[in-house]
């Protein structure tokens, strides 16, 4: 079966390359607000393990339509002769630059290529677009034509009735907007310009849709893996026998939260490159900059659990809640807040309930102390921790290739809060297990159960917004 080729053509600055880039899941295709930016046709082929599903050429725009159209009609003989005279036309432009753009977008259509024709919904018709559309009819391949909405005005339904003379296909595709399930909707209209499209695209559906399906998988495998890392993590130092400890507390607490920081970044990374968004900035950080980040204990009631759905979920809060310090712990409980100096601050309300870890002081065998901080002993801290993990999915897993601007995750209710409370003891469950855990198969079985909790999670989320 031969992968098809779809050749995106249209005026300048319509979204050519934007729709190219969304329907390839690449974002390497150039996109730019100047006009001329594709000035050569590029293939782009979609590949999912190594299987090329379909390709996409990416074209210039139509520079000198109605000069090329009145060209082809001086030498129209009849009509059945149509696409020789347009395959005339590209021969004989070949070698002058009478044409550069027009010769370049119409080669790869007389090679075989289906027609994507993208027009700019949001701006009027205008007859320049007649010839661009009688041009393409010219050429007898299978065409459809897409209503791409780039700007506030609305001019779909002007656009319909101009396109409806000359495409037997015409869809609204917003290629900034559209999620996965809008891709699919498109593809599976596509499957009508032709029986061979449709066999081809009959496969590439079934392979993305598991491909989507792999991938909720893999991010709750990698959401899994970076919670059960933070909530073990711990850092320690040794002393010598009669060192103060003291100077070297507010270090080691720093080096703990560093390392918890990079670990959410790191899970950051892995949520972009499984949804092939490498380049992409999610940032959190219009939140943080008014003081939400991973240990702003101010906002954790509104991104975790309150008491009460900590309790409904069976946490094992015990000496937490009450605010007992062990005393082991010689007194000594090091938050973020006195670690940097109170850049982020504590409130009171959280003092024994939302503790996060302590620096504890612990004797050697062959001599020496040993300074050491972890594990995370707050019920509410994974719950923080998933809440921005499903946030930043959510924003990674539905953005279209071609909208390169920074994501801008607003303040808002947290995601957590909302689930359903079997979902959520389900969750709780797997967390007392795992703080539970002394040996590495514990551990191993706490994670697999985490990750298998968090798919359902993903899951029911995915298949929400494809009803919706």
């Amino acid at each position: 079966m031969t992968a098809p080729v779809f050749v995106v053509v249209g005026h300048v600055n319509r979204g050519k390359s934007s729709l190219v880039s969304t329907l390839a899941a690449d974002e390497s295709v150039a996109i730019a607000d100047e006009p001329g930016t594709t000035r050569h046709c590029r293939s782009f082929p979609m590949r999912v393990d190594g299987e090329h599903l379909y390709t996409l050429v990416d074209t210039p725009g139509f520079e000198r339509a109605r000069h090329a159209l009145a060209w082809l009609r001086e030498r129209e003989t009849s009509t059945a002769e149509r696409s020789a005279t347009v395959r005339e036309f590209v021969r004989v432009h070949d070698a002058d630059a009478s044409f550069p753009q027009e010769r370049e977008l119409l080669e790869p259509i007389l090679e075989g290529g289906f027609i994507l024709y993208v027009v700019d919904g949001s701006v009027p018709f205008n007859p320049v677009y007649e010839a661009e559309t009688e041009i393409l009819r010219w050429t007898g391949r299978p065409r459809m034509a897409l209503i791409n909405t780039i700007g506030p005005s609305d001019h779909v339904e002007e656009w319909r009735r101009v396109l409806d003379q000359y495409f037997g296909l015409v869809r609204v595709f917003d290629t900034h907007e559209a999620d996965f399930e809008r891709r699919i909707h498109l593809l599976r209209a596509m499957r009508e310009l032709d029986e061979e499209a449709r066999t081809a695209l009959d496969r590439a559906i079934e392979v993305l849709v598991e491909d989507r399906r792999q991938g909720l998988h893999q991010s709750a495998n990698a959401i899994a893996d970076a919670l059960v890392d933070m909530l073990t993590r711990v850092e320690s130092k040794r002393l010598e026998r009669e060192a103060d400890p003291e100077p070297h507390k507010a270090g080691l607490a720093a080096r703990y939260y560093d390392a918890l920081c990079e670990r959410e970044l790191a899970l950051r990374r892995d949520l972009r490159e499984i949804y092939l968004h490498r380049n992409l900035e999610v940032e959190l950080e219009s939140v943080e900059a008014d003081g939400e980040d991973l240990f702003d204990l101010t906002t954790w009631s509104r991104l975790g659990l309150n008491r009460g759905q900590l309790a409904a979920g069976g946490a094992a809060t015990g000496a937490v809640v009450g605010g007992t310090l062990d005393a082991a712990l010689a007194g000594s409980s090091f938050l973020l807040g006195s670690v940097i100096g109170g850049a982020v601050g504590l409130a009171s309300a959280w003092l024994g309930w939302a503790r996060l870890a302590e620096v504890k002081l612990m004797g050697q065998p062959l001599g020496g102390t040993l300074l050491e901080i972890g594990p995370m002993r707050s019920p509410n801290f994974p719950w923080v921790v998933l809440d921005r993990a499903l946030r930043f999915h959510d924003a990674v897993c539905q953005r279209a290739h071609a909208k390169r601007e920074a994501v801008q995750l607003e303040a808002g209710e947290g995601e957590v809060a909302g689930l359903p409370g079997d979902v959520r003891r389900r969750v709780q469950g797997v967390l007392d297990r795992l703080a539970k855990a002394r040996d590495a198969a514990s551990v191993e079985s706490a994670r697999i159960a985490l990750a298998g909790a968090i798919r359902s999670i993903l899951e029911e989320r995915e298949a929400s917004r494809g009803a919706g």
